[in-house]
């Protein structure tokens, strides 16, 4: 992003009723008219105030009424106006034009968790492959302890409804918790070995899909993210509180991230040193327990931004589609939404 650019996201511009001279009768009007177009953004020169229009029907009559000015312009050596006139322009033009506000943080998070996910199919397709190098004898062992677990449950759930004493809320459960068991192990007494490797390698086949649908998913909501992050400047402009929120929120994300890692960090090897009577010596220590410590800070830590990318990228894409383009426009006049997203 260029500092100009960050500039107006920011709404930096410096001019003001002061810096131009009203003094100069030849340029009255387009004092006039400049000053006319600064208000109709809402400037009066108050504190904290910017000319910076917030709608497209301001920037239209901002963009109007600074084309008048410029127009009527007649001391062209008069630089403060001139200045003031063409930081204005600068500002329209900028309102007028759409700009690209998308986080490279978040592109990166969940373009890392697509990753994963294909890396994830990847071992499930191993998984798949040794279900198909199943032999008969395998397939069978693996079909009569699927049933034998079945009967397990069913036992177990039918000595739980035996007591007495378990409320009318348990036993509802428990029914139904031994309704599914037989109904799960008559569909495993259907099957012989050749339907029972084909379920394995058909329940194996859609976990590959399942990480794989997981990881496209997560490319095309980078995609969606990105074309939905360019709005013009008017509107970029009306939401700058939105944006401060934002970053406030990204800032307590991090430090939350940044406290665990530093948590990680703090944590060090105790080496406990014993000397016993015959003078030998034996050391103890709990690193074992210290880097499992750390790693699951840290790991923690790198979950939370993830998974924050993850669901950020879903609601900043659909807030920014729905603001950010007029899509009754593309029913009416397709033409014109293409136009418009130039």
């Amino acid at each position: 992003m260029s500092a100009t650019n960050k500039k107006h996201m920011q709404g930096g511009m410096d001019t003001s009723y002061n810096n131009v001279n009203t003094d100069d009768e030849k340029n009255k009007k387009a004092e006039e008219l400049l000053f006319d177009a600064w208000e109709t953004a809402g400037y009066h020169g108050q504190p904290g105030e910017d000319f910076y229009p917030r709608t497209a029907r301001e920037t239209k009559n901002m963009d109007d009424l600074l084309t008048q000015a410029e127009a009527a312009v007649e001391d062209t050596s008069d630089t403060e106006l001139m200045d003031a006139i063409a930081e204005t322009r600068d500002v329209v033009e900028w309102s007028k034009q759409r700009h690209w506000t998308f986080a490279w943080w978040i592109i990166i998070c969940v373009a890392i968790m697509g990753c994963y996910y294909f890396y994830q199919a990847g071992s499930e397709g191993d998984y798949v492959k040794k279900q198909q190098a199943l032999t008969e004898d395998q397939v069978q062992t693996q079909l009569n302890e699927a049933m034998a677990r079945q009967e397990k449950y069913m036992d177990d759930y039918k000595k739980t409804l035996a007591v007495d004493t378990i409320s009318e809320e348990t036993r509802t459960l428990y029914n139904k918790y031994l309704e599914s068991a037989a109904q799960e192990l008559e569909e495993l007494q259907k099957y012989d070995v050749k339907s029972y490797k084909e379920y394995l390698v058909g329940r194996a086949d859609s976990g590959v899909w399942r990480e794989r649908w997981e990881a496209i998913w997560c490319f095309i909501w980078i995609a969606l993210y990105i074309f939905a992050c360019r709005p013009r400047g008017y509107m970029i402009t009306k939401r700058r509180r939105e944006d401060k929120m934002a970053t406030g929120l990204k800032k307590i994300l991090f430090g939350i991230a940044g406290a665990l890692v530093g948590a990680a960090g703090a944590l060090y090897v105790t080496t406990t040193i014993t000397k016993w009577s015959d003078g030998s010596k034996t050391k103890d220590d709990d690193g074992l327990m210290i880097y499992a410590m750390k790693f699951g800070l840290i790991a923690l830590a790198v979950i939370i931004v993830l998974w924050a990318a993850r669901i950020v990228i879903v609601i900043a894409t659909l807030l920014g589609l729905l603001r950010n383009y007029d899509w009754k426009q593309l029913a009416k006049d397709p033409k014109a939404m293409l136009n418009d997203l130039k």
